[in-house]
């Protein structure tokens, strides 16, 4: 009797646990989005768009640390390394979102500015060198999570491009949180766009990321 006590406590312990690991995949799809496996059809125009903010290091700081990445001898940020990834693997163009009044190259910092602008709702001005937009069919879209949302600055971003009739595939980073909603947030904001498996990975894991971003391109028909 005493056997069976302990066992129905344990089981009442762990099957919480394992209902919260099996629904933390990184790359599972939103059962709220109506999310494509891949990518239909060939011969697309692909554009790569991304917002990163790696801070410089200073021997210190984890966080600035995990921000950016180093291969091959060359420093990135963590989406911008994803980013490249992506584009040399597809063919894709690549443009970068930034600021127009940048954010501040310390932690802190740059982190109360990103809190002040999500509660506040402040959609920061942006510049990003996109010569034709509209010719684009195929848009992978990447961003860090900050503060458990995408950075204000790609709500700016969507606000300002229109996504009718096209295939946005988003990607990020993020310190445990995985998707932390965003992929819902893309599809209300850009309704008139299809959504595609995208691809989310803990910033401590990009460094040595590139053959899993080769092998899930591969898998939603993107590879060139």
């Amino acid at each position: 009797m005493e056997k069976n006590n302990i066992l129905l406590m344990l089981c009442s312990i762990l099957l919480p646990l394992l209902a919260v690991s099996c629904s933390d995949k990184e790359n599972e799809n939103s059962d709220i989005v109506d999310i494509n496996d891949f990518v239909e059809g060939d011969n697309h125009n692909i554009l790569v768009v991304y917002f990163s903010e790696p801070l410089p290091d200073n021997g210190v700081d984890a966080m600035s640390s995990a921000s950016r990445v180093t291969v091959g001898g060359d420093v990135y940020g963590s989406v911008q390394y994803m980013a490249t990834v992506i584009a040399d693997a597809t063919g894709a163009d690549m443009a970068r979102i930034r600021t127009v009044v940048p954010y501040a190259e310390n932690f802190d910092e740059l982190a109360e500015r990103a809190d002040q602008e999500r509660q506040n709702g402040i959609h920061p001005e942006i510049t990003v060198a996109i010569d034709d937009f509209d010719s684009y069919d195929v848009i992978f879209v990447g961003y860090p999570i900050w503060w458990y949302q995408m950075p204000m600055a790609l709500y700016t971003f969507f606000d300002e491009y229109d996504f009718t009739d096209k295939t946005i595939i988003p990607f990020s980073s993020h310190g445990g949180s995985s998707w932390s909603g965003t992929r819902e947030d893309i599809a209300e904001l850009e309704p008139g766009a299809t959504m595609v498996d995208g691809y989310s990975i803990s910033r401590n894991s990009v460094a040595g990321a590139a053959d899993a971003i080769r092998e899930w391109l591969g898998r939603i028909g993107m590879l060139e």
